[in-house]
């Protein structure tokens, strides 16, 4: 438990200081089960195409790297124990599951699966991912296989990681929302007419102050300002003003 709450404390630091920290978590897990090799991927559900990938220890930019072919990558997909799990249990986010809790390694031994990657002592656990993806946290090792306290640790930084990864994914949608202009908002919602209004809103100018600059009834502009807060799902001046990207100046400065 000391271990799983000193990790949560800083994957927070990591995440902050990082594009993404997947590397220095696989880094951190492989100190806290002890690992020599690990993943941590996103794959789309539908097709299981890698969307995220990190791998430890890390290659270097130019060293080898493994590009499977299309039938080994059918190979992959249709034999990989873990895959198999998750297909016939229907749990697509399961917790920690050593290899031989999934598969007869006898069986396992005869397959193809195992002529292309071999038999080490390995771990996955996967968690619930954005728009229908999921990740997968796959760790191998030689020797001994993971013992239950490693299997323990691992379903307590669960949480941590699923908490990591929705923090991503609000921090993208925030990112995706700042770079739209509050003022462009409103261009492809309010009429030029309201448009109209809501400047001279902003300039400070009451409703029959409106009406005499537009040439309209005050009964008019009120109906404009209605339209107005509709259009923007707001309740007030000062809010569709706030959401439209306009400053106001002191009512008092335009009602000369």
């Amino acid at each position: 438990m000391e271990a799983a709450l000193a990790f949560a404390a800083e994957v927070s630091t990591a995440a902050s200081e990082t594009d993404r920290a997947d590397l220095w978590l696989l880094e951190r897990i492989s100190r806290l089960v002890g690992l020599e090799a690990g993943s941590y991927a996103q794959l789309e559900t539908s097709s299981s195409r890698f969307l995220s990938y990190a791998e430890y220890p890390a290659r270097p930019a130019d060293g080898p790297s493994w590009t499977p072919t299309e039938h080994e990558h059918e190979v992959w997909l249709t034999q990989n124990p873990f895959c198999i799990f998750a297909v016939r249990t229907g749990d697509r986010y399961f917790s920690a599951r050593r290899l031989t809790d999934v598969v007869d390694l006898r069986t396992f031994r005869q397959t193809e699966f195992f002529e292309i990657t071999g038999a080490r002592p390995a771990v996955q656990t996967r968690l619930p991912g954005e728009a229908g993806t999921h990740w997968c946290l796959t760790l191998k090792r030689t020797g001994a296989n993971f013992t239950v306290r490693d299997m323990l640790l691992l379903d307590a930084l669960r949480p941590f990681l699923m908490t990591y990864e929705a923090h991503r994914a609000l921090a993208a949608k925030i990112a995706a929302l700042q770079v739209v202009r509050p003022d462009t908002i409103a261009d492809g919602r309010l009429s030029a007419r309201e448009n109209e209004v809501l400047d001279l809103v902003a300039g400070g100018a009451a409703n029959a102050a409106i009406a005499e600059r537009l040439w309209i009834s005050p009964g008019t502009v009120r109906k404009h300002l209605e339209h107005i807060y509709l259009k923007l799902e707001v309740s007030s001046r000062t809010a569709a003003l706030a959401r439209t990207g306009r400053s106001s100046v002191a009512p008092d400065t335009m009602r000369t």
